[in-house]
């Protein structure tokens, strides 16, 4: 794996294809709960930067910030874009209820627990950054992101500025030599590389955007105004999803043709 500037437009749009491809045909779909999720919580904002901000040199039209929601709708969000389907109810009955839960998904629970405990404050927190990643936003966390829970979490809060990781993906950043040891300085150095790419290949803000689209594999997908969110850009580049065995199964018949 080497750095996103590294690449070329054409790279980075067919390593996000693959990983669009492979997210559609597994069992989680991302892709369709990911368009589900930025239609129904988030606004696309105006950019409200100003010229002297990278985005607003490259000519950015807006950011995505959440909207004003419940806690209750923020978690079934997190649910169905982050684990699996067969999980969810028992992680959802272990937030609100402390029913016990010893599943690998119990970092999700400790997460989403710190987070119900001071949700208006940490919904006025992200509801209060207007930039993107692309604008070098000075954004501070309650404590250190030690896993790949508590980072989704937060990517969800700050979806245009903070990037999710899953235990594969984080071995490609740390591969492409981006640091992994702390959440926010990998962040930092990911959007500071993909300014670097933008500029190498003449791109704006929207053009970055384009190359993430998730309708050419599943065109039934709503179209955004905005875009694809930048986070998604980054994080597709180094996620690949595991597909439904059945799907491998008919890709190796076919090849054995």
């Amino acid at each position: 794996m080497v750095r996103i500037s590294s690449l070329s437009p054409g790279e980075v749009r067919k390593r996000i294809e693959a990983s669009n491809q492979a997210s559609y045909e597994g069992r989680a779909q991302y892709v369709c709960w990911e368009n589900h999720a930025l239609r129904s919580d988030y606004d696309f904002i105006d950019c409200p930067c100003g010229p002297e901000c990278w985005c607003k040199h490259r000519g950015c039209l807006g950011h995505y910030r959440i909207k004003e929601i419940s806690f209750n709708q923020f978690v079934d969000t997190y649910l169905n874009l982050w684990t699996p389907k067969n999980a969810r109810e028992s992680i959802k009955s272990a937030v609100f209820t402390g029913k016990p839960f010893r599943g690998r998904q119990r970092n999700a629970i400790r997460a989403l627990n710190s987070l119900r405990g001071n949700w208006s404050a940490g919904l006025a927190k992200a509801r209060g950054c207007n930039k993107c990643g692309l604008c070098d936003p000075n954004i501070s966390l309650e404590g250190s992101v030690t896993n790949l829970y508590e980072a989704k979490m937060w990517s969800q809060l700050f979806y245009d500025v903070l990037v999710p990781f899953d235990t594969a993906s984080k071995k490609e950043i740390k591969r492409a030599g981006y640091t992994t040891t702390d959440f926010l300085t990998m962040n930092r150095e990911l959007f500071r590389d993909l300014r670097r790419f933008a500029e190498a290949h003449g791109l704006d803000v929207a053009g970055i955007r384009k190359l993430d689209s998730p309708s050419a594999i599943a065109p039934s997908l709503s179209s955004l105004a905005g875009g694809q969110p930048l986070s998604g850009v980054l994080d597709k580049v180094f996620y690949s999803p595991r597909k439904k065995k059945f799907t491998m199964q008919i890709f190796k018949l076919r090849h054995h043709q």
